[in-house]
């Protein structure tokens, strides 16, 4: 060990708060009469209530004073600069600063408690904060809640072990999700507390390869072997971290077999001797016995293959591809023959695999490193040392370095052998860096690397006043004194956290241990290659089930969306193309695989055509034996009511009963109540979905669930009220022109507008008297009066949905059951509740067992601008009044006015088609008064900005039938009004002005629908094409170039 101070801080048995200080030993070196401090020497005493031990002043007032104020002062710095000291090894009673293992450092693979989890989850996020990777208090105390409470909730009752090494049963703290600048910072600065690490300098450069979605051994070794192609970069590497996920209290967490990802195998002779490297002949023979083959001729460089352990999940066994398995051949430019003839050769860069990391009490037990080689690493260690490859004295004789060429190295005085051996050595470690800077592959010298490390060290204690931990076993090169390093003692030997250490089990005795004898056997596999670990690559598979559109469109662009994520981190799954939920065949699915689905509900909570037969299909089946994840999106309307998302919520429950793991525990909920499709949400669930399968971070605002969507989502007392104004019959076949007034509420070209008719009123007298309600009589179950619940929220027009409360419902007939289930609610109130003796728990039994009403969706036909300025007339309305208005039109810019009154209500157009059966267009309208109100909302699809999104002068095809007609109404509407704003000129647009207008709707009959099969076709600029406004003359004017109205 290096001459000088030795100081070693130990942790105390309890997490210091913030401000206190850590129990610490100081050994001085008896150097001019300074006193060796023993045992008995030790003053205790406590500090924030926290036992310190101190040395005593020395008794000699010179050197060891000064000695001892030194180290003083910089103990004190360093305790109250690292909020967490870890123990070093060493104790009071005994030190083990000597030993290269040391028997109760720190290591990952045990459970701990609770607490000290948590103040080591805190202590780190402030040095984050210290560290400007958080950027405010506020977002550090936001941190600090978040990461308690996933700590308290991921935490289990284990034998856990405290930082004394006291164990014990108890609450195991559990793990909290480090966002990944977190996680980089945490690396880099475990590198730099790294006491044996002389490359320290280069810690900010290290890079994160965040690999904490991955949950299988296979996916484990292909992101491992494709990411160390990637650092490798050609021998310019890139020094690179690849983290797992943190082991979770009373797991081993992810491991890996091999102490380096390259390294040689060796081989136990029948005579004894070792082919190979000796450092790894335990491993080669466990690896032989796990299924691997090695060459039918076995060399001293057969490159041992990678073996990946996941939790829970067998082991895998990949071959290393071409270019991991390339070597350095060791040449010499003055004995070039000697070293071919000596055949040396080294693997091309290190990767260290079986290292972990402690980040604020996470524990990556997975965490391999790549970096590059330090020249003596090789030359005077690996290729050097008696019990790895004892190359020194081939070269001595190779290259005749013995002082005395005629006598065996072996028979030699032990000077002339030490000589003989010291110039092997030499001559083989610059033999080592010649060749790999002959080869172009990073690697750096003794003498440089002890110098960076020295300025860095320098630099640290100028910055914070005091030096970086160091380890002087490991961290003094071999080459002893001729290095400078080797001179810098008094190197403080403490430990602060985040840090770099080992696990406390080896990963093939934790394989024994948990795996059965007759299970291992089947555990055993044939070694594969990174093509056949692509090939086999979970599935993320994409399917949809929709009446409509939406759904379909949503798993397009998730389909996309996933594609490019995916690919972003290597391409760790394979997406498939989107398809309808009936071709969903869960059998062909694996364990690994993803299934998203994007469920949208059909009528009164109806599952869509399109997934009938895939639930008809697994309803009574059996459980999977080995079943995927999942997630289930239900894209739906809030303001259906107790239908709301239904389908989705069916769907997620049977994956769940199939026994499918379910990614966020629930069905993710969206509401087109006020966004048609409801991107927002959509956008959200991705989040979720990209974070929990590949590992990136969002933070997630919007609720998540069904319950929590519901209660945020839109409900029928916050839905405005609406004027039925007009009503006009525009064809005998039954098409309405229908005008609304809906107050101050704003709408736009091509938006919709959901419309909840109220019940008749005779229909509701005939409900309260049957359930002996007065109107106004409050309901206990209920915000609303019976009157408004009847009239507003019960759909009396639909059947019961279970008919539980019918007194003796099951012993009826069938016929006579049937006959009841497809009875209006209405009918049944009407003429079967004479016998029925009401009490208010049946009441309340009744009205819950109601359907509620449900929206009906109608595509606006009116341009707002055209609607606010042409005031709604009577259809008796004289073409005198409507000529006058167009001249005070005229006078004030070709907008007209009424000077009579002000206006400020909304009114909006909608064209209905008459369906005999339909709750509005028949029920209601044909018993509707003007000035009957009604509940609606409206919501704005995504057509109008994909329009908008299009070149001004870019033609656009719409083609309607029926009432559909109604969007393509709205934007003549607004091209007319564009034109009049724009020129001033009213009535007919010019054919100048319109030259890439052309329009076909209807027949010659003048009428706004028409009976021809061929419904109506407009060819229209993006921004809509100029059309009449509703006036008489207007439509006269223009009708012979169209048809609409």
């Amino acid at each position: 060990m290096a001459p000088g101070l030795m100081i070693d801080l130990a942790a105390t048995s309890a997490i210091p708060k913030e401000g206190t200080l850590a129990a610490s030993t100081v050994e001085l070196p008896s150097n001019g009469g300074a006193v060796q401090p023993t045992i008995d020497h030790i003053v205790h005493v406590e500090v924030d209530g926290v036992p310190d031990v101190t040395p005593p002043a020395p008794q000699c007032p010179f050197t060891g004073m000064k000695i001892y104020n030194q180290a003083k002062k910089e103990c004190d710095l360093i305790r109250s600069t690292y909020r967490t000291l870890a123990p070093t090894g060493c104790t009071p009673d005994f030190c083990q600063s000597g030993r290269m293992t040391r028997i109760n450092e720190p290591r990952v693979g045990r459970d701990r408690p609770l607490s000290e989890i948590q103040q080591e989850a805190v202590d780190f996020l402030r040095e984050c904060r210290d560290s400007d990777v958080i950027q405010t208090d506020n977002a550090l105390s936001e941190r600090i809640k978040e990461a308690l409470v996933q700590i308290s909730t991921t935490a289990a009752v284990s034998t856990v072990t405290d930082r004394d090494g006291n164990v014990s049963t108890g609450l195991a703290g559990g793990t909290w999700y480090q966002h990944p600048k977190e996680l980089e910072y945490g690396l880099r600065a475990s590198w730099r507390n790294a006491r044996r690490c002389i490359m320290r300098s280069e810690h900010e450069h290290l890079a994160l390869v965040d690999l904490r979605r991955v949950q299988s051994s296979r996916e484990m070794a292909r992101t491992i072997v494709k990411g160390v192609q990637k650092a490798f970069n050609r021998g310019h590497i890139l020094p690179t971290t690849f983290v797992f996920p943190p082991r979770a209290p009373g797991k081993r967490g992810p491991m890996i077999w091999n102490h380096q990802i390259m390294a040689f195998a060796g081989y136990r002779e029948d005579d004894g001797s070792i082919l190979g490297d000796p450092g790894n002949v335990e491993l080669t023979d466990r690896m032989i016995e796990f299924g691997w083959m090695p060459p039918l001729i076995k060399t001293r460089w057969d490159f041992l293959p990678l073996v990946t352990m996941a939790e829970n999940d067998a082991p895998y066994m990949m071959e290393l591809p071409a270019e991991l398995r390339r070597t350095v051949q060791i040449t010499h430019p003055r004995y070039e023959k000697e070293f071919r003839e000596l055949s040396l050769q080294w693997v091309s860069a290190p990767a260290l695999s079986r290292l972990g990391f402690d980040i604020g009490g996470n524990q990556y037990t997975a965490s391999p490193f790549i970096g590059w080689f330090m020249d003596s690493e090789i030359g005077v260690r690996n290729l050097a040392d008696t019990f790895r490859y004892n190359a020194l004295p081939g070269i001595v004789r190779a290259l005749g370095l013995s002082p005395e060429p005629g006598t065996d190295l072996e028979d030699l005085p032990e000077y002339m052998h030490m000589v003989a051996l010291s110039r092997a050595q030499a001559e083989l470690n610059f033999a080592v860096y010649y060749s790999y800077l002959h080869d172009h592959v990073t690697m750096v010298d003794t003498l440089s690397s002890s110098i960076e490390y020295m300025n860095f060290d320098q630099d640290r204690a100028a910055e914070v006043g005091f030096r970086l931990p160091a380890d002087p076993y490991w961290l003094a090169p071999p080459q002893g004194s001729l290095v400078p390093l080797w001179h810098e003692g008094g190197a403080p030997n403490y430990q602060p956290k985040p840090m770099i250490c080992r696990h406390v089990q080896d990963p093939i005795k934790a394989w024994h241990r948990e795996t059965p004898a007759h299970k291992r056997s089947s555990q055993k596999g044939l070694i594969k290659t990174l093509a056949e670990a692509n090939e086999n690559r979970p599935r993320i598979r994409i399917f949809s089930c929709s009446a409509g559109v939406n759904a379909g469109k949503m798993a397009h662009r998730l389909h996309d969306k996933l594609e490019r994520l995916v690919h972003e981190v290597d391409d760790p799954y394979e997406i498939e193309h989107e398809k309808a939920l009936n071709q969903l065949n869960l059998v062909e699915a694996g364990p690994e695989d993803i299934i998203l689905i994007i469920a949208s509900t059909t009528g009164r909570g109806g599952i869509p055509g399109n997934a009938q037969k895939f639930v008809h299909r697994y309803e009574s089946a059996a459980p999977l034996m080995s079943p995927p994840r999942f997630s289930c999106f239900a894209n739906g309307d809030s303001t259906y009511g107790d239908s709301y998302n239904a389908a989705g919520l069916a769907i997620q429950q049977l994956m769940t009963k199939m026994g499918c793991r379910p990614l966020l525990g629930h069905c993710f909920a969206g509401d087109t109540a006020h966004h048609n499709p409801d991107w927002e949400s959509f956008t959200h669930w991705l989040e979720n979905i990209d974070h929990l399968i590949l590992g990136n971070h969002y933070k997630i605002d919007l609720p998540t669930s069904l319950t929590e969507m519901q209660e945020k989502t839109t409900t029928l007392t916050e839905m405005p009220t609406a004027t039925l104004t007009r009503v006009q019959r525009l064809h005998p076949q039954g098409v309405l022109q229908i005008t609304l007034d809906i107050g101050d509420k704003q709408y736009k070209e091509m938006d919709h507008i959901k419309i909840l008719a109220p019940n008749p009123d005779h229909e509701v007298e005939i409900a309260l008297t049957a359930l002996e309600l007065s109107p106004n009589q409050a309901l206990d179950w209920h915000h609303q009066p019976a009157k408004v619940f009847l009239g507003r929220y019960a759909d009396l027009d639909h059947s019961f949905k279970r008919l539980d409360w019918y007194p003796n419902f099951t012993s009826l007939p069938s016929e006579r059951q049937s006959l009841l289930k497809t009875a209006k609610a209405i009918t049944i109130l009407a003429s079967e509740m004479e016998n029925i003796p009401i009490d208010a728990a049946l009441v309340e039994s009744i009205c819950k067992d109601m359907a509620s009403i449900v929206p009906r969706l109608y595509s606006i036909a009116s341009c707002p601008a055209a609607s606010n300025t042409n005031l709604i007339s009577s259809i008796a309305e004289e073409e005198e009044e409507e000529e006058e208005k167009e001249k005070e039109a005229e006078e004030n810019g070709g907008l007209p006015t009424d000077t009579k009154e002000t206006n400020t209500s909304n009114f909006v157009d909608i064209i209905v088609k008459v369906n005999p059966s339909g709750r509005f267009s028949s029920t209601f309208l044909l018993s509707a008064s003007l000035g009957a109100q009604m509940r609606f909302s409206l919501t704005s699809p995504d057509t109008w900005s994909q329009i908008q999104n299009q070149k001004p002068t870019a033609p656009f095809i719409a083609i309607c039938t029926g009432s559909g007609i109604g969007p393509v109404r709205a934007l003549l509407q607004r091209r007319i009004i564009d034109l009049q704003l724009t020129t001033g000129e009213s009535g007919r647009p010019r054919a100048t002005k319109l030259k890439s207008v052309s329009i076909g709707a209807g027949t010659s009959s003048g009428s706004i629908y028409s009976s021809s099969p061929r419904g109506s076709v407009s060819s229209l600029g993006s921004n809509g094409v100029a059309a009449p406004q509703r006036t008489h003359r207007q439509q006269k004017a223009i009708n012979h170039h169209t048809h609409l109205g």
